[in-house]
């Protein structure tokens, strides 16, 4: 393969899986997110499997640093070809329960942070005439469910992002890929903030990291414009189009709203 990557959200989870599975091809990994001692042990895996890994911790809810690490990862490793926007968290409360500090550090981190990264990354892939960028989403991006309504106004804003940007883009050889994961087993329901509110068992078939690693691993040699990951999703994002009062009929039907302890009625 021999691709420069950059990946976010690179300490655990998705991320992690995709710097094992993109070195395990032959790309050289920079890994980025906040969890330094983390970072390093992904680092170690990546080496063990005979990869370069450099490690870059970083705040990606503060724009300079995250312009600053995508720069420093550029220097590490001699150019961009492939950026990974994974990193992320979770809000799973009513809108009207979600403080305003939290949603613009949702905002901050889930849209700001990979928009951040694409802009630092953008002028040398222009000047190589390559280069792919890779936004993970989700499906809450192409249909918001309740309960996760400012999580996903954060992946609708990246959606939008990823549209305009692959317009600008045709004809410079850089490609802009959005991947909309199921359900996964990571670390990434335990640090969603819900204020007390009870979250029910997901529905369907849990995905692994490994398993969404191998789609962006594709992704990242053979570009697609969009990839939603289970037929659930696939599903949801036809009625919506098609149906949408359907959608709502289904979604109510299937998602109760919970307010949590002490929040307004």
């Amino acid at each position: 393969m021999g691709e420069r990557v950059v990946i976010t959200g690179a300490s655990s989870g998705i991320g992690e899986a995709c710097a094992l599975e993109l070195a395990q091809r032959g790309a050289s990994v920079a890994l980025l997110a906040r969890r330094v001692e983390r970072l390093s042990q992904v680092a170690e895996k990546v080496r063990a499997r005979g990869g370069r890994a450099f490690v870059l911790p970083v705040d990606l809810a503060d724009g300079a640093k995250a312009r600053a690490a995508v720069r420093d990862a550029e220097a590490a490793l001699g150019g961009i070809d492939v950026l990974v926007n994974n990193a992320g968290f979770g809000i799973y409360a009513p809108i009207e329960s979600v403080p305003r500090s939290d949603i613009e550090r949702l905002f901050a981190v889930n849209t700001f942070g990979p928009l951040a990264c694409i802009q630092a990354a953008l002028p040398g892939m222009r000047t190589r005439g390559r280069g792919v960028i890779i936004n993970v989403s989700s499906i809450v991006g192409k249909r918001a469910l309740p309960m996760s309504g400012a999580y996903g106004a954060s992946k609708y804003a990246l959606h939008a992002i990823s549209d305009a940007l692959r317009v600008e883009l045709r004809g410079t050889g850089v490609r802009v890929s959005v991947v909309c994961p199921g359900y996964t087993t990571t670390e990434f329901s335990d640090n969603v903030l819900d204020y007390g509110a009870e979250r029910g068992r997901p529905r369907g078939a849990r995905m692994t990291p490994e398993e969404v690693a191998r789609v962006i691993a594709d992704c990242a040699r053979n570009p697609k414009r969009e990839v939603i990951l289970t037929a659930r999703g696939r599903l949801l994002v036809f009625l919506e189009r098609f149906a949408p009062s359907i959608a709502d009929w289904v979604i109510a039907r299937t998602i109760p709203v919970k307010s949590p302890a002490g929040a307004k009625s």
